[in-house]
């Protein structure tokens, strides 16, 4: 065994833990940072970046085909080998850079799972790291359905590693990952199915948007199963053969498993720190610290906090957790945080839901807008457009909104920008924008 000591450890090399380790090395501290997978992450590595080059193909080849007789002879097709040659160029040199950017700070690395031996002390492998401050930033994996022949579910990993897409596809789950590559995966041409357990996939954004963009993409061709528990999986020569309850039955060649994360914290001995956790992650408070011990900081997806499992997110909690081991004495307020669900069209939500306005009626105003025939949407023959912008009825101020359409991801910051600033879509009318663009339509959602 060999011994170390550092001012700070850090697990995890994704986007929370580089954030901290740089910041706590600029300020003049010994740094060490631990990395059990690949240097870099899952969102540059394995999630959202790498997820978007494929969405970026699945856009062109949509477009093409919404336009085709209207300009366009021939819609696009994908090559899904050429595609994942694409987007292996913005992920085989991260970890090596993201290796010696490390190195080249000062900051020192330690490559295996770490686990606590005490509340100051990790070991990695045979290296004893003491510290006076821990992070723990060791993100989420992908759950694993515990089914009969759960051997042959591949993960969100594994999808975007696939060198090649096989002509029928199983996504199970009903979140933004299996519809997003079940988005992904129609526009290659392939056959896809998206199982899920209850009726309420997407529960996090509003029904009737939902509903709508299932609607659209099941007449795209998207095989939805909805209220559907698989109980067995069984590889028949090439082909896997599903069953569930109520005599459901389906053949594929390929099933993605997406059923959820689960915080990465099984390997890490947290009990020995006497760290509490609950199955949403490590308990924090408002400063991120581990309440039983003060000196320990969880940002990230590892974390049981308020924020969303995303990657702007992540980077915000990760540089509060930079400040405060710095000797700050600050506390996380989140901004409201759109999300996106990158398929085509996109679906897009911030603020307060929708169940929130309805149930407050003499508190908020809900605007509805069908934006189909706007110019915007008919200049790309979108097939639905809609918009819902909650306003504070008092004050005029926007509480929350929902988008359904291609620029979802664009009006939704849009709005975000708006709410931060604590604008009206009436104060809007004397900013020239742009025109046409999705943001000159703005002042019409008021």
């Amino acid at each position: 065994m060999t011994e170390f000591t550092y001012d700070v450890v850090i697990i995890g090399s994704g986007a929370s833990g580089t954030t901290v380790a740089f910041e706590a090395q600029a300020a003049g501290l010994k740094v060490a940072i631990v990395e059990e997978r690949s240097w870099g992450g899952t969102c540059v590595l394995r999630g959202c970046d790498p997820k978007k080059v494929l969405v970026g193909a699945a856009e062109a080849r949509n477009l093409s085909t919404r336009l085709r007789g209207k300009g366009i002879k021939e819609a696009a097709t994908i090559s899904w080998t050429d595609l994942m040659a694409f987007k292996e160029t913005f992920v085989e040199d991260v970890p090596e850079s993201r290796l010696e950017s490390f190195q080249e700070a000062g900051i020192e690395t330690f490559f295996g799972p770490a686990s606590f031996q005490n509340e100051n002390t990790l070991q990695v492998g045979n290296d004893i790291l003491s510290a006076k401050k821990i992070v723990i930033a060791t993100g989420a994996t992908p759950n694993t359905l515990k089914v009969e022949g759960q051997e042959h579910i591949q993960t969100s990993d594994d999808f975007l590693s696939l060198e090649k897409l096989p002509d029928s596809v199983v996504f199970i789950g009903g979140g933004y990952i299996s519809f997003e590559f079940a988005s992904i995966a129609l526009a290659a041409g392939r056959d896809v199915h998206i199982i899920h357990h209850n009726s309420e996939p997407l529960k996090k954004f509003d029904p009737d948007f939902v509903a709508a963009l299932v609607a659209t993409l099941k007449e795209e061709g998207i095989h939805f199963h909805f209220d559907t528990d698989i109980t067995k999986i069984n590889k028949n020569g090439e082909k896997l053969h599903i069953e569930g309850k109520n005599g459901f039955s389906l053949e594929t060649d390929l099933i993605i498993g997406a059923t959820g994360r689960t915080p990465n914290i099984a390997h890490l001995a947290l009990d020995k720190a006497n760290i509490d956790y609950t199955k949403k992650g490590i308990t924090v408070n408002e400063k991120l610290q581990t309440p039983n011990r003060a000196h320990i900081y969880a940002c990230g997806d590892v974390a049981a906090t308020k924020g969303a499992p995303l990657t702007p997110v992540v980077s915000m909690e990760a540089a509060l957790v930079a400040k405060n081991i710095l000797g700050g004495n600050e506390k996380i307020d989140y901004p409201a945080i759109p999300s996106v669900v990158f398929t085509s069209p996109k679906l897009a939500s911030i603020g307060i839901s929708m169940e929130e306005a309805n149930a407050n009626p003499e508190k908020y105003q809900i605007k509805n807008h069908d934006t189909t025939n706007w110019y915007t949407y008919r200049r790309t023959n979108e097939k639905i457009a809609l918009a819902k912008i909650i306003e504070d009825r008092e004050t005029g101020q926007i509480k929350g909104a929902h988008f359904l359409s291609e620029e979802a991801d664009y009006m939704v910051n849009y709005i975000a920008i708006l709410m931060k600033a604590n604008l009206t879509l009436a104060d809007l009318q004397s900013v020239i924008f742009a025109y046409p663009s999705p943001a000159s339509d703005l002042t019409a959602l008021n």
